[in-house]
């Protein structure tokens, strides 16, 4: 009671926290727009949810040698067959590189795939996350080289100067058909000045 009362008197009782932790995973996730039935299509949405993931966990100077892969069908259709699978793979060392990350997912995505089901809704984790100045190479796999961070530097800062998806790897499909629709999607007036509501 003493401390709502302090609280209460704009007296602040829970120290914020100065230092904010790592993170431990990233996930990247979206149901479609459709339902997809072919591998292609779930492997371009599976290389552009590791690109995303990616570009997160680069912003926070992190690297991963664990992912993960889960692919779903549409619970709510019971007429459907349905299908539910996750598959996670590690790397040798621990990378930041979108690439590498999305060959990584493709090798998980290719064990999990079944022909005959209609898929909703797809998903990348980024697991055991690790600072990327502390990650080191084993005998027979180097750890990201200066060109790949140089790479992903530049990547980086074009999507985010241009755009998310202004530069992307060729996995990721150029028409994305499974794109999650935003037709009737709402005006965000709030935070786009193109969109800003005028009388």
């Amino acid at each position: 009671m003493q401390r709502m009362v302090l609280e209460l008197r704009g007296i602040p009782c829970i120290a914020l926290e100065e230092h904010v932790p790592d993170r431990k995973s990233i996930i990247a996730s979206r149901s479609f727009g459709r339902a997809v039935t072919s591998f292609q299509e779930l492997c371009e949405a599976v290389a552009s949810y590791t690109a995303r993931a990616a570009e997160k966990m680069r912003r926070q100077s992190l690297a991963t040698a664990h992912i993960a892969v889960f692919v779903e069908t549409n619970s709510f259709k019971p007429s459907d067959a349905q299908y539910h699978a996750t598959r996670a793979v590690r790397l040798p060392v621990a990378s930041a590189d979108s690439g590498t990350l999305a060959i990584a997912a493709a090798r998980a995505l290719r064990l999990l795939w079944k022909d005959g089901y209609r898929y909703k809704k797809a998903g990348v984790m980024l697991l055991d996350l690790v600072p990327a100045s502390k990650v080191q190479g084993d005998l027979w796999t180097l750890a990201d080289t200066p060109r790949s961070n140089a790479l992903m530097r530049a990547l980086d800062s074009l999507n985010r100067d241009y755009g998310r998806g202004t530069l992307t790897y060729a996995a990721a499909g150029k028409q994305q058909a499974w794109k999650l629709r935003r037709d009737f999607m709402s005006p965000r007036y709030t935070t786009e000045w193109s969109e800003l509501l005028s009388i």
